[in-house]
């Protein structure tokens, strides 16, 4: 019998990031779902832990790796997770802090260290003032769409 996944997301899907996934790394896809589904902490600013340290946590449990350097000669800059050629950041906390991802997974897949990033942020139905939304990240990225070539599957987490 199927294991059913609860997806409790919302998501952005900029330059076919999911079908790359579901093409490519489809048992990458099922781990995100997965870990989505597994996290089971109110979100929101000042819960602890954090649900960004709760997500990592079970994504390290499922084999993906915390703090990789986005490329070799780039030791400094570092994905939160990476399993394969699929990097996932996680942010929760400063919705400025996802342009800096966004030139992470520019750098990266232009050297050809990833095929697909993913970005997981709050949904719109989360509120808190100064927090990282899934339209804010759609809205830069259809701004940016001729200047950033990476396939990018962006999560908006719901309660």
């Amino acid at each position: 019998m199927r294991e059913a996944i609860r997806l409790k997301y919302s998501q952005y899907d900029f330059k076919f990031a999911k079908t790359i996934l579901n093409t490519h790394f489809p048992n990458l896809l099922k781990e995100i779902k997965r870990a989505i589904g597994e996290l089971k902490t109110p979100l929101g600013r000042n819960v602890r832990p954090t649900p960004s340290k709760v997500l990592e946590q079970i994504f390290e449990t499922k084999g993906w790796i915390r703090q990789q350097p986005v490329t070799p000669n780039h030791p400094h800059l570092l994905f939160d997770l990476k399993k394969d050629r699929v990097a996932v950041e996680i942010q929760l906390t400063d919705p400025s802090d996802c342009y800096n991802d966004f030139l992470k997974f520019l750098l990266a897949y232009n050297l050809e260290g990833i095929d697909v990033a993913v970005e997981i942020v709050y949904d719109d139905s989360i509120r808190g003032n100064n927090l990282p939304h899934i339209s804010t990240v759609k809205n830069a990225l259809e701004v940016y769409r001729t200047i950033i070539p990476c396939p990018i599957w962006v999560i908006g987490l719901k309660e």
